[in-house]
């Protein structure tokens, strides 16, 4: 139950680097800074997931939003 609490706060804090990365006031090194963020907390979620080895969990991957255009 731990990690489901984790793992709902990585996807929480995902959906954050994506609204800020929706945000039309940043910079490029902003923008690549938020890009590397969200491959690291996917990275994180996918751990998750793969150590748990639950298909329950395996079925909830992060898809990126579909407005994913960064520059």
């Amino acid at each position: 139950m731990e990690s489901g609490m984790e793992l709902e706060g990585l996807r929480s804090a995902l959906s954050c680097v994506y609204e800020k990365l929706d945000a039309e006031s940043l910079t490029q090194p902003d923008s690549i800074e938020l890009v590397a963020r969200a491959e690291a907390i996917q990275d994180q979620i996918d751990a998750m997931q793969d150590a748990v080895g639950d298909d329950e969990l395996a079925d909830t991957r992060t898809p990126p939003p579909a407005s994913d255009t960064l520059f």
